[in-house]
């Protein structure tokens, strides 16, 4: 801009007093461009607590992850998106992350590239709704044309829950807030021709799992709908209408509990563990994924 600027003649300046990388934050604006510095407050390093960013209690995509963790001879292509934290421990269940609407078009290549191998590792491609209608839907195009067998998971959260929770052409809703037409996920998928296209519950693991085993088992194109509202989404009442939102809240049964640690694996920030796990009722969402995992029926739904 400021070239076609200075070329039609008008004065302007910008790259002389702004650096050409990095983010351009208030307060460097202030400096580069007014002379001003700003004040910033100094941190005692020794009281700040390490605490690295983790998915949400009630995430709807902890179990997805959860359970892809649990799969071998798998090659998991992530995407941008909140979800990206399945990579972090301790889901550590994403392998790529390349850029926005990347994971379907990198899992594609990845698997043509293990198949010219002989290999018999099958590819996970996994992208949030909103990144789906913004970048994924040419790459599962492409999946489907050139006859490959990937797995394609796309986490219905009913929002684009990184950026500022936007609608999406799925919600149901505009950026205004207007009601508008609410594109099925499903029903395009099937449209685009793909036949083994499944919608799943995620905090229902059992159901969840028994659609990865056939989308790993397939030779053809899959594709999961794992659909289930973002944890901090303001409810919507087309979610109301769909969803069983009812608040619920879940706690250990000491007696019962084993140690075993398999629930903490879950990487939920609502579970502490001391000499057994406990639950944090104040960060606790009731998503009952914990519960599920646990072998001994040592977690279940507090009373009223």
């Amino acid at each position: 801009m400021e070239e076609q600027l200075l070329q039609a003649g008008i004065s302007c300046v910008g790259k002389a007093k702004l650096p050409r990388v990095g983010e351009f934050s208030p307060d460097l604006i202030a400096k580069c461009l007014l002379g001003k510095e700003i004040p910033k407050l100094e941190a005692n390093s020794e009281k700040i607590v390490g605490r690295p960013p983790i998915m949400c209690p009630g995430c709807p995509h902890r179990g997805v992850f959860y359970l892809l963790s649990k799969e071998k001879n798998i090659s998991i292509s992530g995407d941008i998106g909140c979800y990206t934290l399945g990579s972090a421990d301790p889901l550590r269940a994403m392998d790529t992350c390349i850029c926005m609407g990347a994971s379907i078009s990198a899992g594609h290549g990845a698997q043509i590239a293990f198949k010219s191998q002989g290999s018999s590792m099958r590819t996970v491609s996994v992208i949030g709704d909103s990144t789906f209608f913004h970048s994924g839907i040419t790459g599962l195009i492409n999946v489907l044309y050139n006859r490959n067998n990937t797995l394609t998971i796309i986490l219905d959260n009913r929002i684009t829950g990184m950026t500022g929770h936007q609608d999406n052409p799925g919600t149901g809703y505009t950026l205004k807030g207007e009601k508008t037409i609410a594109i099925d996920i499903v029903k395009l998928c099937k449209g685009l021709g793909i036949e083994n296209v499944c919608q799943v519950n995620p905090l229902n693991l059992e159901e969840t799992k028994k659609a990865i085993k056939a989308g790993l088992s397939s030779d053809e194109p899959s594709v999961i709908v794992a659909k289930w509202p973002c944890a901090l989404k303001k409810v919507s009442a087309l979610d109301t209408e769909e969803f069983d939102l009812t608040k619920k809240k879940y706690h250990v049964l000491e007696d019962k509990c084993k140690s075993c640690n398999l629930c903490i694996s879950s990487g939920c920030p609502a579970l502490c563990m001391d000499k057994t796990v406990t639950v944090d009722l104040d960060l606790c969402n009731g998503c009952g994924v914990c519960a599920e995992i646990c072998p001994f029926d040592a977690i279940c739904e507090v009373s009223e």
